[in-house]
């Protein structure tokens, strides 16, 4: 018989000493990951988390029928980009997660009331995910900030490892990966929009049921929640067709511009020399996003149709959030937060961490070679490097691709339909909050416009209609070569990135780290300083020749119409030849009477435009 009164602690305010002095200790709240090489003091104000100690360790004990006497402790286990994760750890061993959103992850209500419906469903689909004990999506809980409860699994990042093990190795991961892939991306939703259970949404927010308890209700996704974006009253779903959800951000968007958008600079600090360190007007933003509206009927998904099949994805399937034994197999998928269920058309793709596009044989999905080359031990240890890393890209989107093309045709054919994933691209755009780009919207419309009419079933013969957008010439070439410039600076953003040890936040891991990265952006942005005085050097005197380029063919042109002859200095007749040579004449004596430095006079004498020359000189 099971002992239900287990589950049921009588409430005390008093805590063993050993937890009292939890209550002081300032890495709970604080954040001690790492430093941050910019703006620090702004991070970790935004990571700061004030809650009470006593009370999340009484919600832990209640979690799992527990006794507050027998919490041995409680410690940062680790802290990620929205949360502190806490470990509260028993006498025997036995452990509690609790998740902990900072102050800046948005929509905290919703993301925590999701992440908990979205593990309960995954869990009774056989995904494996962390249980969840419990949680409060409620900030005025006695613990005073949302959380989450969650059971610990036993197992390594993959991260760990996924660099150095072996091929046969890798692959069998990847085996893993797309199968469990499969599971939850098969998983029927009557909708798109993100889980909860029922019991979490109120009377006012619109929800499409899944089961008796779970429904699919508004997106928890950040963007749309993200700053003023909050306040808006606009459609955050569910949304049972395409178009419903396809149109959804952009008009998010137009509301956010007409009541909030403001000329602001680019949002990436490196790319503001493009526009001239300019403030950007959100107007034209906002007639990209008119445009986007006008092409969505026509790029609609009719229902029924497999590329329009309501679909749930990881939010950021990495090493980092899948968890491994020691045999090498995966235990575990963690961290769903901000998940949500869109139209395969537009969250189809390979993960980040796993996909090599640009690399001309990852491009055609050829097989790639596993052996290494006969020369890689003449090699040095920078080149060893670099051939196995390509291998490693590789094989990874090789046999990504491959096999889901074996266990979800309907996806691997989505990746492989370039108008499918321009819909994915034209809609990622729109979602993104603006912060001063509008290139990159507009180059991707571009390129809808250059594959019109986007039929998605290939060779299917679509209706024959003008598409609703055009741009001019002028406009197209602009844009490209914005977007090229931008994709360029972009790149060198990323190699700078690289060089450093650094992501886009500027985190790293330690003491040692910070003083080595400072040292090493002085260098660079020293080496910068040099370079950018030689080229404005070089820019200065391009300006200036073209500057008095144009000067003398002006005065070409005018000598030519006073004399009235053309390039070949052609005349019509005998006495026209007499006059003009005539003119030139009195032209070339006032020119060198006028010329002040040696330079002039050799132009006159030597290289005067309407004397016989030798033309291939």
């Amino acid at each position: 018989m099971r002992r239900f009164s287990r589950f049921f602690i009588p409430y005390s305010k008093s805590l063993p000493r050993r937890m009292s002095s939890m209550r002081g200790k300032p890495d709970l709240f604080e954040y001690t990951s790492g430093r941050f090489l910019f703006n620090e003091e702004l991070r970790r104000a935004e990571r700061r988390i004030q809650f009470d100690v006593d009370a999340l360790a009484r919600a832990a004990c209640r979690s799992v029928g527990r006794h507050v006497k027998d919490v041995a402790s409680i410690t940062k286990l680790a802290e990620g980009g929205f949360n502190r994760v806490l470990q509260v750890t028993f006498d025997d061993g036995y452990a509690v997660l609790a998740r902990l959103p900072y102050k800046t992850t948005v929509p905290k209500h919703h993301a925590v009331a999701s992440e908990a419906a979205t593990l309960a469903l995954l869990r009774a689909h056989g995904v494996p995910v962390p249980k969840v004990l419990a949680y409060s999506p409620d900030q005025t809980n006695a613990v005073g900030t949302e959380y989450i409860l969650l059971e610990r699994l036993e197992g390594s990042p993959l991260s760990d490892q996924w660099f150095s093990m072996d091929t046969k190795t890798r692959v069998k991961v990847m085996r893993q990966i797309v199968d469990l892939e499969r599971r939850f991306m098969s998983i029927h939703f009557p909708a798109s929009g993100s889980l909860y259970h029922r019991r979490d949404l109120d009377g006012s927010q619109h929800f499409i049921p899944v089961s008796d308890d779970i429904v699919v209700g508004p997106t928890a996704q950040h963007e749309w929640w993200y700053r003023e974006r909050a306040s808006l009253k606009v459609d955050r779903g569910p949304w049972n067709t395409f178009s419903a959800c396809f149109e959804a951000p952009a008009k998010r968007e137009i509301e956010f511009c007409e009541r909030f958008g403001k000329p602001r600079l680019h949002v990436e600090r490196y790319l503001r020399e493009i526009h001239q360190f300019q403030k950007l007007s959100p107007i034209p933003y906002q007639r990209l996003l008119t445009n986007y509206l006008e092409l969505a009927p026509y790029l609609d998904v009719p229902s029924g149709h497999r590329m329009s099949r309501p679909t749930l994805r990881h939010p950021d399937f990495s090493p980092n959030n899948i968890l491994m034994n020691t045999s090498n197999d995966v235990v575990g998928i963690i961290d769903w937060q901000h998940a949500v269920i869109l139209p395969l058309c537009l969250c189809a793709g390979i993960p980040d961490h796993f996909q090599n596009w640009g690399d001309p044989l990852s491009e055609t999905l050829s097989k790639p070679e596993v052996k290494l080359p006969e020369n890689f031990d003449r090699l040095s240890n920078e080149e060893q490097g670099t051939v196995q890393e390509t291998m490693r890209r590789r094989i990874v989107h090789f046999y990504y691709a491959a096999l889901t093309m074996k266990s979800l045709p309907d996806h691997f054919d989505a990746i492989r339909t370039e108008n499918c994933m321009l819909r994915a691209k034209l809609f990622h755009h729109v979602q993104a909050p603006w912060e001063g780009d509008s290139v990159s919207l507009k180059y991707a419309m571009l390129q809808v416009l250059k594959n019109w009419p986007m039929s998605l079933d290939g060779g299917a013969q679509t209706r024959s209609v003008e598409c609703p957008i055009q741009f001019s010439g002028e406009e197209m070439q602009k844009c490209s070569e914005d977007h090229r410039q931008e994709q360029e600076k972009l790149q060198e953003l990323g190699e700078m990135r690289d060089l450093i040890g650094t992501d886009a936040l500027g985190w790293v891991s330690d003491e040692d780290e910070f003083e080595r990265c400072r040292g090493i952006i002085q260098s660079i942005k020293d080496g910068l300083m040099e370079h950018s005085s030689t080229e404005m050097e070089k820019i200065a005197k391009c300006s200036e020749d073209h500057r008095q380029e144009q000067e003398k063919l002006q005065e070409l042109g005018e000598m030519r119409d006073l004399i009235g002859t053309d390039a070949l200095g052609w005349v019509s007749d005998e006495d026209e030849f007499e006059r003009c040579r005539g003119i030139i004449q009195s032209i070339k004596d006032g020119l060198m009477e006028h010329s002040s430095t040696e330079m002039e006079k050799i132009a006159v004498l030597s290289h005067f435009p309407f004397d016989d020359h030798e033309e291939n000189a």
